[in-house]
């Protein structure tokens, strides 16, 4: 059995039916079922794992696809991209569910996802769901339907049913109990499930804390990243269409994308660009247009001199 869980994201249909929605926002993510992280790691296991199986990721109504009924698709997910601000779905809808988009009868989607228990990281997604239920517990473990394991604290899956190692004599148990119990500071006339209750909250305290680190570590190394992305920006090396590339690339490993920048050619001819009206900027050379820049990407990013 797998735990999978449920989590309510709000679609943003108010320009129309979206042909992209965010499907997981970067960062540590709280629900009521636990705090989890999605990271580059994640995106990198989720894009893994759904370009191995060459299937397409169904977006359903109302989790249908996790029950034992008919589970007509609203919509395929043919393309997983990443943004600054999470994981995005380029989705083909159909046209009942285009009807229900354009009606505003459905606003919300849950995604279905797989945590990692050794680090709480996510690292699948199994299906999503538009529901109209965002109210509902934000995370909800699932019985998997396709037949893959549990990873387990290494993120490989277990084996059901394997044999123990070996066999202690009850000796050696009740040695390893009293030991357990002293370790814990319980009192020796503590019952199997207090000793088990405080072990857990050790763990779970240690899981909670790495976590934690883990996502501040994370938001330090975006950090970086958005600001070198920033600066190619600044410096012409490159155009505003190529932000997302640029920012996935230097997700992946931005000192390698420091160094391509340090040698990268100017290929947006900035300071070849003046400022006519501070209201209405209007470059001097037609150059901008052949490289799909706006005046107000030249303000923003250009330099006028």
């Amino acid at each position: 059995m797998n735990d999978f869980f449920m989590i309510e994201n709000s679609v943003s249909i108010e320009n129309g039916v979206p042909k992209q929605f965010l499907v997981l926002p970067l960062g540590l993510v709280h629900s009521q079922k636990g705090d989890f992280l999605v990271d580059n790691e994640s995106y990198n296991q989720i894009l893994k794992h759904f370009k191995g199986r060459q299937l397409q990721i169904p977006v359903d109504y109302e989790h249908q696809t996790l029950q034992d009924v008919q589970a007509p698709a609203a919509g395929w997910i043919k393309e997983l991209v990443l943004k600054r601000d999470g994981i995005y779905g380029v989705v083909d809808w159909t046209e009942r569910a285009t009807e229900y988009l354009k009606n505003r009868e459905y606003r919300y989607c849950s995604p279905v996802i797989q945590v990692r228990k050794s680090d709480r990281k996510a690292v699948l997604l199994h299906s999503v769901a538009l529901t109209n239920k965002p109210a509902i517990d934000a995370m909800i473990p699932i019985v998997n339907k396709d037949g893959t394991k549990q990873p387990d604290q290494a993120g490989e899956p277990t084996e059901e049913g394997a044999a123990p190692a070996g066999e202690s004599s009850e000796t050696d148990v009740g040695t390893l109990l009293e030991m357990l119990t002293e370790l814990l500071q319980l009192p020796a006339s503590a019952s199997m499930e207090e000793i088990f209750q405080a072990v857990a909250g050790l763990i779970q305290n240690q899981t909670s804390l790495k976590l934690k680190v883990d996502s501040m570590e994370f938001e330090a190394y975006k950090a970086k990243a958005e600001d070198v992305v920033e600066l190619a920006l600044k410096t012409g090396k490159l155009a505003p269409y190529q932000r997302d590339w640029a920012f996935k690339n230097a997700m992946n490993d931005v000192d390698d994308f420091s160094l391509w920048l340090k040698s990268a050619p100017q290929v947006v001819p900035m300071d070849e660009m003046g400022i006519i009206d501070a209201k209405a900027p209007k470059p001097k050379s037609r150059s901008h247009e052949l490289l799909g820049l706006s005046a107000e990407d030249i303000t923003k990013y250009g330099t006028s001199r």
